[in-house]
């Protein structure tokens, strides 16, 4: 029997006999092994995926990068920041952490080696020292990562041990360990010129932080910014030590200019001209920051005010809108994280802070972007901070450099920018005061004046900061007080740079108020950005040096912070927190204003229903701000106004000049008067200022929840006593002797150890006769302890090993033998009849000064003022028998 096979079947026959049974037709068939999934393929199973600069692709726990070898042996700029803090200081949302670092990648076997390239040193190429340099110094490798597999052009690395780590060394701030079992990797951003990378880094400590629910899992948001360096033929300016720039210092070998071959550049952005021949012309790239939406819509005029206030600096250069301000839209889609943009931010780390980072070229200090960061707290956070006076806060109040170290500096140490901390306590006193005099309606509000120019100044100054200034703390000695405090100047500046930290500039009682805070930059400003960015089309050397040179011109005087560590620094006039040329009007127009303050707190602090630390809280903001101000005439004795010129300046001024006589007798007549008198305070409101009465996380708690008014005192005191007798005082005081003429007067260290002796003891220099009593004592309660502080910093001089200057400490024996005299003789005193506290302390006193002098005693106080003695030997004399 035959069959007829169609076409169809027979194929389908053929394709049967080739291939196999189909699926299904036999049973005891295997199918075929599925392909194994390449090295590449497992490495980023499950993983996210972006594209830019570097293609990332990142799990919670690992962070793999397909680098290609057109990205080997590049350099990249590597920024890190906290994006969001614990409020702990330093570790707040925003801070720029570290320094701007080079990094280049280099496969080595089966590893991708992480290079940071050593920009400190260099050569001119082909010379024979470059060969030098190349021989003595090295790139630093921090990193063997792993390579996982090649990929097409490049290779695929195993990065999460960069980022993954605390090798940024939070944790040292934190007094915690990093805990890498819980810290993930939380977003990565891809642009086509840098990689955003963000890490949830957990810390486990045993600190107790209120902003922190457990110290043993605290979240750290740690961000790095990677972008490639770019060649943009940027042409780098030299600095001048007479014009506060930041820096980008390298040592050049090739380079003469300096003994020691540095080369310092300053750090500013690119900015050039178009061509034309019109006075004004705008930048071929103007500097442009963007508003973030997150800037309330009330405040959006004020900070682009500080933002383009700037411009008329540039203005003078022949630029026209050198600095431009756009507003993001909320339908914008750009990422202010990309570094196309340079942006103000507005936070919330409830820190009250600001700051200007910026990104720069650490080769050449070329600016390549910036963000200006401003918490939204800054505004209000000044309300409880000073309650209680304790050490922190009298330092802080004081504007100690090492207190705004501790609040405000992280890893770039001065770079740091303190001027929000300090203005918190000033914005307590500008509020205290206008309440008071009847000025504002509700109790703690600010006028919306008030706080336009406070936040204004401080826009302009962190903009200040992103164009390459560091700070100027002798901007604010430009001005009288007299030409500050007049209401028809209230538009121009009143100090001579906003680099500097302005005190809030209340007017004295009577006086129409003029500005509370400059409006706009100063002459110092003006000539800084001159120094900075005018087009130089000839010899740049010799015109930046004809610039540098008028830094003897009013206005045009440099002082930074390594200039003003408080005592360790001769110059009185560079202070954080001042106000005019001259601090003894400065102090005693604050004292005057708080006098007129104090006796009005209690009715104009309270409102019907609140509580009476509200008092508390304006009592002592008020009380401390005419020491605080005192604190800056005392620096007068001994000190030294110290100038930048270089021989040839137009001026003709030399490095050093001694305050004058007059101003130093000026001075500790000021403080011996009126901030070293008793104070007088009124019975009722001593009884009014109760502390909070919470008893939670958040509020601190006062030793004694009754006011310590002879203790807040006593330390309000040393604030002044201290730096009048320091051992760097005395040793000013000495030497300034030999720095005046024969032939003019001179202030020197015998008058004033002798004027300080005389007035803080005024009390024993010709005592009339009258009867004392317990409630109206000789020496007032006040009085005692000012008298027994200091003669314990006399016993020190005397009785210790000590730095003070051999003639101090003669000298002070010979007046305290004289006090003792003094006070022998009131006690014998027929018609003077002493009250119990006066007798006891003149006794007690008199007992001190005869063991200090006979050489037998050191004197200690504790915090109850008990009195420690410890025999001494006579020089010669044996050891007593154990």
């Amino acid at each position: 029997m035959s069959r007829v096979f169609s076409r169809q079947a027979l194929v389908a026959c053929l394709l049967a006999f080739v291939l196999g049974p189909a699926r299904g037709q036999d049973a005891t068939a295997k199918p075929a092994a599925p392909t194994a999934p390449s090295k590449f393929e497992a490495a980023i199973k499950d993983a996210k995926k972006v594209e830019g600069l570097w293609t990332v692709y990142y799990k919670d726990q690992q962070i793999l990068v397909d680098l290609k070898n057109s990205q080997l042996n590049q350099d990249y700029i590597v920024l890190s920041s906290i994006a969001r803090g614990v409020s702990v200081m330093p570790v707040y949302g925003g801070m720029t952490w570290g320094d701007d670092v080079l990094w280049s990648f280099r496969k080595v076997g089966d590893k991708m080696h992480v290079l940071r390239k050593n920009v400190r040193f260099k050569a001119k190429p082909g010379s024979p020292e470059a060969s030098a340099v190349k021989m003595a110094y090295s790139d630093s490798v921090l990193y063997a990562l792993p390579v996982i597999t090649d990929t097409s052009g490049g290779s695929l690395v195993d990065m999460t041990r960069v980022f993954l780590s605390d090798d940024e060394k939070i944790g040292q701030q934190l007094r915690a360990a990093f805990a890498m079992d819980r810290s993930t990797v939380s977003r990565v951003k891809a642009f086509e010129k840098n990689v955003e990378i963000d890490i949830v880094a957990i810390y486990s400590g045993n600190s107790e932080f209120d902003t922190i629910a457990d110290s043993r899992g605290m979240q750290v948001g740690v961000h790095y910014s990677i972008s490639q360096l770019p060649s943009t033929g940027y042409k780098p300016r030299k600095a001048d030590d007479r014009v506060g720039y930041f820096l980008t210092v390298a040592k050049d070998f090739t380079d003469n200019s300096d003994d020691e071959h540095f080369v310092r550049y300053i750090n500013r952005w690119d900015l050039q001209k178009t061509d034309g021949a019109a006075r004004l012309m705008p930048p071929k790239k103007p500097i442009t920051f963007y508003l973030e939406k997150t800037v309330p819509f009330n405040l959006r005029p004020i900070v682009r005010e500080g933002i383009e206030e700037w411009n008329k600096a540039y203005e003078t250069l022949g630029f026209a809108n050198a600095i431009e301000v756009l507003q993001q839209r909320d339908e914008d889609t750009w990422d202010p994280e990309d570094v196309h943009y340079n942006t103000f931010r507005w936070i919330t780390a409830e820190a009250g802070f600001a700051m200007g980072p910026s990104r720069v070229n650490p080769l050449t200090g070329q600016i390549l972007d910036a963000d200006i960061i401003f918490d939204a707290s800054f505004l209000r956070s000044w309300r409880h901070e000073y309650e209680n006076f304790t050490p922190s806060t009298v330092a802080m109040m004081f504007g100690d450099d090492e207190a705004f170290a501790a609040a405000g500096s992280g890893p770039r140490g001065h770079h740091a920018c303190r001027l929000a901390t300090g203005m918190q306590q000033q914005m307590g006193f500008a509020a205290a005061a206008l309440l008071t005099r009847g000025l504002v309606e509700k109790r703690g509000e600010l006028p919306e004046e008030f706080l336009q120019q406070a936040l204004k100044e401080v826009v302009m100054h962190e903009v200040g900061h992103t164009l390459g200034l560091r700070h100027n703390f002798k901007a604010s000695s430009w001005k009288s007080l007299a030409e500050i405090e007049d209401a028809n100047k209230a538009g121009e500046a009143i100090v001579a740079s906003v680099m500097d930290y302005s005190p809030v500039n209340v007017n004295p009682p009577g006086s129409k108020q003029s500005a509370y805070y400059t409006k706009t930059i100063g002459p110092y400003d003006h000539w800084a950005i001159e120094y900075g960015y005018k087009v130089i089309s000839g010899d740049e050397n010799a015109e930046l040096a004809k610039i540098a040179s008028r830094s003897g011109e009013p206005g045009l005087d440099y002082a930074t912070d390594e200039d003003t560590r408080g005592s360790m620094d001769p110059d009185p006039m560079s202070n954080r927190f001042d106000l005019g040329k001259d601090p003894v009007a400065y102090a005693q127009r604050q004292i005057t204003v708080t006098r007129e303050l104090l006796p009005k707190i209690l009715e104009r602090s309270l409102q019907e229903g609140d509580g009476y630390q509200r008092a508390r809280q304006a009592f002592m903001i008020v009380l401390g701000e005419g020491w605080r101000a005192s604190q800056f005439a005392a620096r007068i004795p001994g000190g030294i106004e110290v100038r930048r010129d270089h021989k040839g300046d137009a001026n003709n001024r030399l490095p050093f000049q001694v305050m004058t006589a007059q101003q130093q007798r000026a001075a500790v007549k000021l403080l011996l008067e009126q901030p070293l008198n008793a104070p007088t305070f009124d019975p009722q409101v001593l009884n009014s200022l109760a502390s909070t009465r919470w008893y939670h996380w958040g509020i601190s708690q006062p030793s004694r929840i009754d006011f310590p008014v002879h203790d807040t005192v006593a330390k309000l005191y040393s604030r002044i006593t201290v730096p009048l007798l320091s051992a760097t005082t005395m040793q000013r005081l000495l030497d300034g002797e030999l720095k005046v003429k024969a032939d003019e007067d001179a202030y020197t260290l015998a008058e004033h150890l002798k004027t300080l002796v005389d007035g803080i003891f005024s009390e024993y220099g010709s005592p009339a006769g009258g009867e004392y009593t317990n409630r109206k004592p000789f020496v007032s309660t006040f009085r005692r302890p000012l008298q027994r502080g200091v003669l314990e910093q006399f016993t020190d001089m005397v009785s210790k090993d000590s730095s003070h200057p051999e003639d101090a400490r003669v000298l002070v024996r010979m007046y305290l033998g004289d006090l003792k005299g003094k006070m022998e003789a009131a006690l014998a005193k027929e018609d003077l009849k002493l009250d119990d506290y006066s007798k006891a302390h003149t006794q007690d006193s008199v007992e001190r000064i005869k063991q200090v002098l006979e050489g037998r005693v050191i004197v200690n106080s504790g915090s109850g003022g008990g009195l420690f003695i410890q025999l001494l030997r006579e020089p010669g004399t044996p050891a007593p028998a154990e």
